[in-house]
């Protein structure tokens, strides 16, 4: 986490505004807000994966950082704490072996990838020179950064393996930043935002050979306030969907579309006031998007915005700079952390029911593509927790998950060459590709 961040979340989290909220919403935008639980020693919370259905793993702590578990309900379990003065670099990654990965630096000394499953306890990695946040797991069962070196002004896009070693994919220009967002896109580049000092920037694809592509610029001030939370995702429609911070007509942040293939959409500007700048954006199982503003003086927004433009506020939560980290749990319910405010000034867990369904599973990639009956197949993508599994209609009888991304089957006794159909509470996918029975 460099200087300047650690100089924000510090001053953020001097402030002191409870949670709640306040006013009316239309009827069209009608939404229950409330608090899962405060935090004090636990807090502030950096984003929230959800393991098994109804239970979060977050990170977070002021004077000693450290993971914890948290249900639906907010009954909280400390899994490790960590040295005073160690920061964690970025919220918590699932991974295919069923822990949860991020990165830990005390002062400027070497970082460390560390890891945490569900019961307490802690895996520290080796050293490394690159300081990574991680943004995505990946198929094949690693784990995708940014982060520049321990001393220098180069950024790297990352990969980091479950061993805890972070190897460089691209190096950027001395001088550029990348914000915590990187992402593989369903066209197998990867894709994300940088910037420069003067807040100008723009959104890139690195293909896995290590050739960039700018497809979209920004101009000056684009990225000039907090630009470390900059968000960017692949909609289920292909096309990128991000927000910044800054920017647009009335300097108060935008929300904007854009194809892989670089064509630009502006979707939103926000207005004059103080109840803007964009720091988080999801795509709802509604298939819309719903986000949250920094705000100030106590006017952080939750907000939806359709995949066309149209925006509508849901809830104006009472706190100063709300940067909010948003996920849409298994029940449909979308989950968010904010690092300030409550009784102790150190923010909350916090759960908006905007009465969406539960999202259905998607299954990009599954591997091998080819086996014998008791093969192990894994499943990567989204939504995948408590998932059923058929080879072509052939019910598995064997199969786990691993967080929401990664599902394993074994392939049963006659099962038949085909598609694959994958069941959650959400809804079903049937692959593409076919699986062969060997």
């Amino acid at each position: 986490m460099s200087t300047s961040t650690k100089r924000l979340l510090r001053r953020l989290t001097a402030f002191v505004f409870g949670l709640v909220a306040v006013g009316a919403v239309p009827a069209a935008a009608q939404a229950t807000y409330r608090i899962v639980s405060y935090m004090s020693e636990l807090g502030p919370p950096l984003g929230l994966v959800e393991g098994t259905p109804g239970l979060f793993h977050s990170v977070g702590g002021s004077a000693q950082q450290g993971a914890f578990t948290i249900t639906t309900e907010g009954v909280k379990t400390m899994l490790t704490t960590f040295a005073t003065s160690t920061y964690v670099q970025g919220q918590l990654v699932s991974s295919n072996d069923q822990r949860f990965y991020s990165v830990i630096q005390k002062s400027i000394n070497p970082p460390n990838v560390f890891s945490v499953g569900s019961a307490p306890g802690k895996q520290i990695y080796s050293p490394q020179t690159i300081v990574p946040v991680l943004t995505q797991n990946l198929p094949e069962g690693g784990l995708l950064g940014v982060g520049p070196p321990v001393t220098g002004d180069t950024w790297y896009l990352t990969g980091v393996d479950l061993h805890g070693t972070v190897r460089p994919m691209y190096t950027f220009p001395s001088g550029e930043r990348l914000p915590n967002t990187a992402l593989l896109g369903n066209d197998g580049n990867y894709y994300g935002i940088s910037y420069l000092n003067d807040g100008s920037g723009y959104v890139f694809r690195v293909t896995p050979s290590g050739s960039l592509t700018k497809i979209s610029n920004f101009p000056g001030n684009t990225f000039a306030y907090n630009p470390y939370f900059v968000p960017l995702l692949q909609a289920t429609d292909g096309n990128l969907y991000g927000a910044t911070p800054n920017g647009g007509t009335n300097g108060t942040g935008t929300i904007y579309k854009l194809t892989l293939g670089g064509q630009y959409t502006l979707l939103y500007t926000f207005p004059k006031g103080v109840d803007y700048n964009p720091m988080a954006l999801i795509e709802g199982s509604d298939g819309n998007l719903y986000g949250a503003t920094l705000g100030q003086n106590g006017h952080s927004l939750l907000f939806r915005i359709t995949e066309s433009g149209q925006y509508t506020q849901l809830y104006q939560m009472t706190i100063e700079g709300c940067t909010c980290l948003l996920t849409q749990g298994s029940d449909g319910i979308i989950y968010g952390t904010a690092q300030v405010g409550g009784p102790y000034g150190a923010g909350a867990v916090f759960a908006l029911d905007a009465g969406l369904p539960k999202p259905a599973p998607r299954v990009p990639y599954f591997s091998p593509h080819n086996g014998a009956i008791g093969t192990q197949v894994r499943f990567w993508g989204s939504n995948l927790l408590d998932a059923s599994v058929q080879f072509n209609g052939v019910a598995a009888t064997v199969v786990s998950t691993s967080g929401p991304n990664y599902a394993f089957a074994t392939v049963p006794e006659g099962a038949a060459s085909g598609p694959i159909t994958v069941t959650t509470p959400g809804g079903s996918v049937t692959t593409h590709a076919s699986f062969t029975v060997q």
